[in-house]
C-alpha cells in the first residue's frame, strides 16, 4: 500500500466497519422487535420501529458514502469479492476482515428480520382472531374471516 493510497482504504475499511455496526444494531432492533411481539409486548414495538427506523437512515447514508469512497478507489459498482480480487494483496489482506464482519451482520440481520417479521405476522392473525370473535365474526377452514372486516389492516399497516 501506497501513502496515497493508505487514507482512502483506512477510510473506506473504517465506513465498512461503520455499516457492519449499523447493520449490527438494526438486527438487535429486529430481534427486540420479535422477542415484544413473542411476549405479547405491544406497546414496546412502536419505539423499537422508530429505533430501527433512525438506523436504516443512517445505513442509507453510509451506503452513499460507501458508493462515492468506492468510486473514488476505482471500484465503482464492484462487489465486496470483486474489491478483492482486484485490490492489491495487501489492501485484499487488510479489507478482508471488514467485509466478513458486515457479511456475518448482513446475515445475522436477515435471520432476524425473517423471524420478526413471522413471529410478528402470526400475533396479527391472532389479534385478528380475536376481534373478529369480538365482533361476532369468525374465519372459515381456509382461515379467511367470513366478513368484511378491515381490522387485518388496519392492524398491517401499524407494525408490518
Amino acid at each position: 500500500m501506497t501513502d496515497t493510497a493508505q487514507n482512502p482504504l483506512e477510510t473506506f475499511a473504517a465506513l465498512i466497519q461503520d455499516l457492519a455496526d449499523t447493520g449490527e444494531r438494526i438486527a438487535r432492533a429486529e430481534e427486540a422487535k420479535a422477542e415484544a411481539a413473542s411476549l405479547k409486548q405491544h406497546h414496546r414495538l412502536d419505539g423499537l420501529i422508530q429505533e430501527e427506523q433512525a438506523q436504516i437512515l443512517k445505513l442509507r447514508g453510509l451506503e452513499q458514502r460507501r458508493l462515492k469512497l468506492a468510486e473514488a478507489l476505482g471500484w465503482k459498482s464492484l462487489t465486496f469479492r470483486q474489491i478483492l480480487s482486484q485490490a492489491s494483496p495487501d489492501e485484499a489482506e487488510f479489507l478482508r476482515p471488514f467485509f466478513l464482519d458486515l457479511e456475518q451482520q448482513l446475515q445475522r440481520l436477515e435471520q432476524a428480520r425473517k423471524s420478526s417479521e413471522q413471529i410478528i405476522q402470526t400475533r396479527l392473525h391472532e389479534m385478528e382472531v380475536f376481534l373478529a370473535r369480538q365482533q361476532g365474526e369468525s374465519y372459515d377452514s381456509m382461515g379467511n374471516l367470513n366478513s368484511g372486516s378491515s381490522a387485518h389492516l388496519k392492524l398491517q399497516n401499524k407494525y408490518v
